[in-house]
């Protein structure tokens, strides 16, 4: 996860307009990844990492949400963020069970 928190110091943090589609503020998309209790690559463009990052919101939360974004060479993009749903729950899990 600390990984994540230096390429937002170092590199350009995109915005999409589809990131904002769910009402999802950018403070809590921010804190779910640096957060993340679950991670996943998934399949993305070409020349780019596309990764799934599964957490709460802020510390107060109840729910999980989920945000997906793309790793360039000097930008990372996020263009997904909503509340979790069932495509990506299992990454609440443990390694090797469920809680």
């Amino acid at each position: 996860m600390a990984t994540i928190s230096w390429y937002y110091l170092i590199v350009g943090l995109i915005w999409t307009e589809s990131s904002a589609r769910h009402g999802i503020p950018k403070e809590d998309v921010i804190y779910a990844i640096a957060n993340a209790v679950g991670t996943q690559e998934v399949d993305g463009r070409p020349g780019e990492t596309t990764c799934v990052y599964v957490g709460l919101p802020h510390a107060q939360a109840l729910r999980y949400i989920e945000v997906i974004l793309a790793k360039r060479k000097n930008d990372i993009i996020i263009f997904h963020a909503m509340e979790l749903t069932d495509l990506y729950r299992h990454l609440l899990e443990p390694e090797g069970g469920s809680l």
